[in-house]
């Protein structure tokens, strides 16, 4: 009978090592590292430079973990990888522990119902990459009391939430704003109860904008993004008058400081009647920083026009095309880091 040999992986010098860890998927990843304590230094060591972590939350108590994968370094091809977990319950005893492996980087894990396999792998992942909270947690599912006992931890640090169904309900989205006070980013793709008052993210994203303009003014956020809105020229005129008669509110957590509109058709001069001014260098700074939780970016902003609320507050409109900007300066000369300004930074 013919021995097999054993490939002696940590022999390999260091950068050859390197490049057979990180190409590795990640649950061949976690394997290795629980082979020994030196192999567990060494691949956690290894970390992929681009990597999100996301949880998906279906019907049915099932759950899909996806990790997305990507090393961006111009000395190695790494292509971008998606591994993707299903978790199944099952209350079949003999699937208990099965994994079947659907593709090269997709697998079913069946599991006993009683056993939180999803939150015991979501956590082995974060203590693998050495990380605090997950990327993102999609529902494709209603929002629970029972989710936040089922993940006490997670769910509540997430930096992301997205929605993958339909709508959302008043109640659904009590539930999330009074169990998650730390929300990065929400991203509504579906539909949602108008005049809903409870906003309370440092980004809110809408796929379709709320119908009456002056909502979004109400939120409790820093940034706004529309994608589709069905405003006018004079809906958005009739928004920034009311933000001149307004103030910031003293119980928000977050102060405004952008809002972005597409789709906005023109119908009539946006700034009719209102008293703005060209840029004028010893009131603001050139350059707006724009943030948000995928990058950040230096904003030119010397040809829009401003507007000098009441309180002292400065914000500057700049439209171009369907697209409305409008920026409040917080800061009236932010400190920007080098590389936030182009070429350097993204912006779309």
């Amino acid at each position: 009978m013919t021995k097999t040999k054993i490939f002696p992986l940590f022999s390999l010098p260091y950068l050859a090592l390197k490049d057979v860890i990180i190409s590795l998927d990640v649950l061949s990843r976690m394997n290795l590292s629980i082979c020994s304590k030196r192999s567990k230094r060494i691949s956690s060591a290894l970390t992929i430079p681009e990597l999100q972590l996301s949880l998906i939350l279906c019907e049915d108590s099932k759950s899909i973990i996806e990790v997305i994968a990507t090393d961006q370094r111009e000395d190695v091809d790494v292509p971008l990888m998606e591994h993707v977990w299903n978790m199944i319950p099952t209350d079949i005893k003999e699937d208990f522990g099965k994994v079947i492996e659907i593709s090269k980087l997709e697998w079913e894990f069946y599991h006993d119902p009683s056993v939180n396999l999803t939150g015991i792998l979501c956590n082995r992942l974060l203590e693998f990459y050495g990380w605090s909270s997950w990327t993102e947690v999609v529902f494709q599912k209603d929002i629970e009391q029972s989710d936040f006992d089922k993940f006490p931890v997670l769910l509540p640090s997430a930096g992301e939430i997205s929605f993958d169904k339909g709508e959302v309900t008043r109640e659904e989205l009590d539930t999330l704003f009074m169990k998650h006070g730390n929300i990065q980013l929400i991203n509504l793709d579906c539909r949602y109860p108008e005049g809903y008052g409870m906003w309370c993210a440092r980004t809110v994203g809408f796929f379709r904008a709320p119908q009456n303009i002056e909502d979004l003014l109400k939120m409790d956020c820093e940034k706004v993004g529309c994608a589709v809105t069905g405003y006018k020229n004079s809906d958005v005129n009739r928004f920034l008058k009311h933000w001149l008669q307004s103030t910031n509110c003293g119980n928000h957590k977050y102060l405004k400081r952008e809002i972005r509109l597409c789709d906005v058709e023109n119908d009539s001069n946006m700034l009719e009647d209102l008293p703005v001014t060209p840029w004028n260098p010893k009131q603001r700074g050139q350059f707006f920083h724009f943030r948000n939780p995928h990058f950040d970016a230096a904003i030119d902003c010397s040809k829009g026009f401003d507007l000098l609320r009441d309180d002292g507050v400065l914000a500057t409109v700049i439209s171009d095309e369907d697209e409305f900007t409008f920026n409040i300066w917080n800061e009236r000369f932010p400190d920007i880091p080098k590389e936030d300004f182009p070429p350097n930074s993204v912006f779309y």
